[in-house]
């Protein structure tokens, strides 16, 4: 596993290089130029990234790789190994000069992630998994607090949760009355990431829509600990729409409000 991560942990770092280098073109050019074109500049984001990752993996395997375009992953296929990767995960974040976005990498066989990466190029941070070992941040083992504190909860949130039919009124008066203070970043990975690290104490995803936003940061959850379940307490949360992560203390709490 260590040779691959190695390799993940390389490629995850060029990425963010390159992240780096046009947010710093990007702030320029919107400072100064009021015709810019936003489109045009993440498409060649994009572009570029592409076409870097695309070289990287063409040297590690040859011409012996599957690529696919999905949405803004890119999936690369080798034999039984599937790299799934985002390259700019809070793209909305980037765009309004919000320091707040990441790069993650997860890589499965056989349906089941083995090595995940989550990357933010500006805090230098790195989040990374291994399955059945544990979850690290820039080499410090990570573990989430199992425990409830009466004050000062952080819940994380989706990016549609107050605008959808789903929302729940009896979690909203729930938040209210326990004062627990909500936050809706833009970037689901560091969302987890952070979980991980007892950075915030809980997310909730009603409108899940695409697993692929949280399949890096579902390892790293996992391996420090924190657990994954739908709202009603079933754990084939991959087969429902909405998700809830978080310590089994605080799980208890929130579903007996759901």
């Amino acid at each position: 596993m260590q040779p691959m991560l190695n390799i993940a942990i390389r490629i995850i770092r060029n990425i963010g290089n390159i992240i780096i280098k046009n947010y710093e073109i990007h702030n320029i050019n919107i400072n100064h130029n009021d015709n810019y074109d936003t489109n045009i500049f993440i498409k060649k984001i994009y572009k570029n990234l592409n076409n870097m990752i695309t070289k990287i993996f063409y040297k590690i395997y040859a011409q012996n790789i599957i690529i696919v375009y999905k949405e803004s992953f890119l999936i690369f296929n080798y034999k039984k190994t599937i790299w799934i990767i985002n390259p700019l995960d809070g793209i909305m974040n980037f765009f309004k000069k919000i320091p707040h976005f990441s790069i993650s990498i997860a890589i499965c066989i056989k349906d089941k992630t083995i090595i995940s990466l989550i990357y933010d190029p500006l805090k230098n941070d790195l989040f990374t998994a291994i399955r059945g070992q544990n979850a690290q941040l820039n080499g410090y083992k990570l573990r989430c607090n199992n425990y409830i504190k009466q004050k000062n909860l952080l819940f994380a949130l989706n990016n549609s949760y107050f605008f959808s039919n789903k929302t729940n009124i009896n979690l909203i008066y729930f938040f209210k009355k326990n004062l627990i203070s909500l936050r809706i970043s833009g970037c689901i990975s560091l969302d987890l990431a952070y979980l991980a690290a007892n950075k915030i104490d809980c997310y909730i995803n009603n409108n899940v829509k695409n697993f692929y936003y949280l399949l890096a940061g579902e390892l790293v959850v996992k391996e420090a600990g924190g657990l994954i379940t739908d709202f009603i307490n079933n754990y084939n949360y991959r087969n429902s729409s909405n998700i809830l992560i978080t310590s089994s203390n605080i799980r208890k709490l929130v579903i007996s409000k759901h």
